[in-house]
């Protein structure tokens, strides 16, 4: 072989593994820099948040075998104070809920109860996934801003916390049946016959006597 060859091919393999050395350092440096991002915090924060809204008994008992609900509320506390890596993970959990539960109703599967089946309902539980999926566009950026995310799961509490209220509204009673209700009560008081008072008697039966004493 002449060896103006086997230099060249010495030099293409030393640069052939020179390339693969540097490709596999780029690539340890990204799987670096992705748990180290993944490992930041993700702090509290109250600031803007609204008060928290509890259910009322009877919309609890509504809510109680809502899976997308009971999941959604679960898991709202685990997206502050912990790592980006969880707070990733409990939202794509959350979304895929969601896509979950669009699916059942494309194929005619209502996984929501009945009587939550209202206009202003859907109307709160589709600004509460638009809030879900713009926290986890946050969350998913090459270089994430904590603040930004923060501000994102405060808006979607916000969003959550209309739910609730849209909720508790549900059962509530109207103007009408508040009046109806009282009209009702009304009519009961007045319809109901008035009790005398009895007579007192004396044990053997016969009226009490009255006495009057002489004038002196």
């Amino acid at each position: 072989m002449k060896p103006h060859i086997l230099i060249y091919i010495i030099s293409t393999l030393f640069l052939l593994n020179a390339c693969e050395k540097k490709e596999a350092q780029s690539q340890e440096s990204k799987t670096t820099n992705l748990v180290a991002v993944d490992t930041m915090t993700i702090s509290k924060s109250t600031q803007g948040l609204k008060p928290s809204l509890r259910l009322t008994p009877k919309a609890q008992e509504a809510v109680k075998d809502w899976l997308l609900y009971q999941n959604l509320t679960k898991r709202l506390d685990s997206l502050q104070g912990v790592s980006l890596g969880t707070v990733k993970n409990q939202i794509s959990l959350l979304i895929s809920t969601f896509d979950g539960q669009g699916e059942a109703e494309e194929e005619i599967v209502d996984l929501t109860p009945d009587n939550l089946e209202t206009p202003a309902i859907s109307a709160r539980l589709l600004s509460v996934e638009t809030k879900l999926k713009i926290a986890n566009n946050y969350a998913q950026k090459t270089e994430p801003n904590p603040e930004e995310i923060v501000n994102a799961i405060i808006e979607l509490k916000n969003a959550v916390q209309n739910l609730n209220l849209q909720i508790n509204e549900n059962f509530t009673l109207t103007i009408e049946e508040m009046l109806k209700l009282l009209e009702q009560e009304v009519t009961d008081t007045t319809s109901s016959p008035k009790t005398e008072k009895p007579t007192p008697i004396t044990p053997r039966g016969k009226p009490p006597v009255k006495i009057f004493k002489p004038i002196q």
